[in-house]
């Protein structure tokens, strides 16, 4: 057993970063010992915080508290108001069932790629497509060019106008688009429009000023390689390319040109100017985009982000001197702060309805219930990638617009939501068109291809 003995040990102490004859008072949180702040009047003295940072509170007298006792009663007045409509009008609250039918964006529709088409094309070359009458299995068909790149005029004299027709595959439940005709062209094409009013007529502006209206004619006895472009007519302009199209009625052709003008052409038996429109003087922008809205009712967008509801106060027919020349009746509404690049018609709750969108992906939708005054209350600003083309579902809750390298995006504007295609090719597609039926979307051109897509929507049980 070990012996313990006495020994003393040298002591190691650490000494004290404070005087010991300094006291400090320990304070309970809970039971806080402080003395109470000097009172102060809290209904007139007034406290100015500064910056987070400084945490310093700056108290003011309050007999150095001034303000317009008549300024503040004004502002009451108009406040008041405003606050008990509110009020009375609150916004109602979710019950438990539709917040059950809440989904997420691919739970409501699923967007898959469908086909690629390639078409022979000059490099930088951009899209032009339109969708037709429905052929097969809800399958529209289907018209495509390409565009060269331009500086100043058109000197691609071999351009094609294709028609691609879709084949219901034997012993399946899908269809394949096949190029089923191919119509040259002297010049590029810079717009098209399908005929909404008979889907088997459209009309295209070339490059160098001509206008011409088509016919699709389907094969007879069930063979779509006897499928046939008949051109119904052909009209020339000293405007130069009209930047889009759109018809008014069956017979009646909207055509808009960079310069103001608008001609309205009708296109019966034969192809005759019935109108002819200028923007004034005031008014020296670029035309961007067009929509017609009815008989004398269209809306412009131009390149300084302007959207303007035009509408004529008289008739008289045109004159090869053109001093039938209208000046419109313009309202200017809501304003982008970029070029318009996309006007859709479509409708909400059966309202009539025009969509804007900037090339910042910035789209407005305005109720054309009102001729007096713009009531564009819903501003969507769309996330990137959105820019440049749109398109949207007939009613207007969800945007479409190609992205980088063939993929696709989706917004859905009631909540937010937002999806995602993922694509597999080099570019970025300038075009979107939608089918009438909400089914099929193209887009391009990505190098030498276009991109369809086809939209299922699921149903919710």
């Amino acid at each position: 057993m070990d012996v313990l003995s006495h020994y003393s040990s040298p002591v190691i102490q650490f000494p004290a970063t404070q005087p010991i004859e300094k006291q400090n008072a320990l304070v309970d949180n809970c039971t806080g010992t402080d003395a109470p702040p000097p009172s102060a009047d809290v209904g007139t003295a007034t406290q100015e915080k500064q910056h987070v940072a400084t945490q310093t509170e700056q108290l003011s007298a309050s007999g150095n508290v001034d303000y317009d006792e008549r300024a503040l009663a004004k502002w009451l007045r108009q406040i008041c108001p405003l606050v008990e409509r509110e009020l009375s009008q609150p916004t109602p609250l979710m019950d438990e069932d539709q917040q059950g039918s809440l989904c997420t964006l691919q739970e409501q529709l699923q967007v898959h790629i469908y086909q690629n088409l390639t078409i022979s094309c000059n490099e930088n070359s951009l899209g032009l497509a339109i969708w037709l009458c429905v052929h097969t299995n809800n399958a529209p068909v289907l018209v495509a060019t390409s565009v060269a790149p331009h500086d100043d005029w058109c000197e691609h004299v071999d351009q094609q106008l294709r028609l691609f027709v879709p084949q219901r595959v034997s012993h399946g439940n899908f269809v394949v688009y096949t190029e089923a005709k191919t119509l040259p062209l002297k010049s590029c094409l810079r717009s098209l429009s399908t005929n909404g009013f008979n889907k088997n007529i459209f009309a295209g502006a070339t490059m160098d000023g001509e206008l011409f209206v088509w016919l699709y004619e389907p094969a007879r006895g069930g063979s779509d390689s006897n499928v046939e472009i008949k051109q119904l007519h052909s009209a020339s302009t000293t405007q130069g390319a009209a930047v889009a199209l759109d018809w008014v009625t069956e017979e009646r052709l909207l055509a808009c040109y960079p310069n103001g003008t608008v001609l309205q052409w009708l296109v019966s038996t034969q192809m005759t100017l019935d109108w002819e429109y200028s923007m004034p003087s005031t008014v020296a922008v670029e035309l961007t985009t067009m929509v017609s809205l009815g008989l004398n009712d269209f809306v412009l967008g131009t390149n300084d982000g302007g959207v303007y509801r035009c509408w004529n106060t008289g008739r008289q027919a045109a004159s090869s001197d053109r001093s039938s020349s209208k000046q419109l009746e313009l309202l200017a509404l809501r304003r982008h702060r970029f070029m318009v690049s996309t006007l859709q018609r479509t409708e909400v709750d059966g309202h009539p309805i025009v969509i804007s969108c900037d090339l910042s992906g910035q789209a407005f939708y305005h109720d054309m219930r009102h001729e007096d005054e713009d009531t564009a209350q819903l501003i969507v600003q769309i996330p990137l990638p959105f820019k440049n083309a749109i398109a949207c579902s007939r009613d207007a809750n969800i945007i479409y617009c190609p992205s980088n390298d063939g993929a696709l995006e989706y917004y859905r504007v009631s909540d937010g939501a937002h999806a995602h295609v993922k694509g597999a090719l080099r570019g970025r597609g300038n075009l979107i068109k939608i089918s009438d039926n909400g089914c099929w979307l193209i887009t391009g051109l990505y190098g030498s291809e276009f991109q369809i897509f086809y939209v299922e929507n699921i149903a919710r049980e």
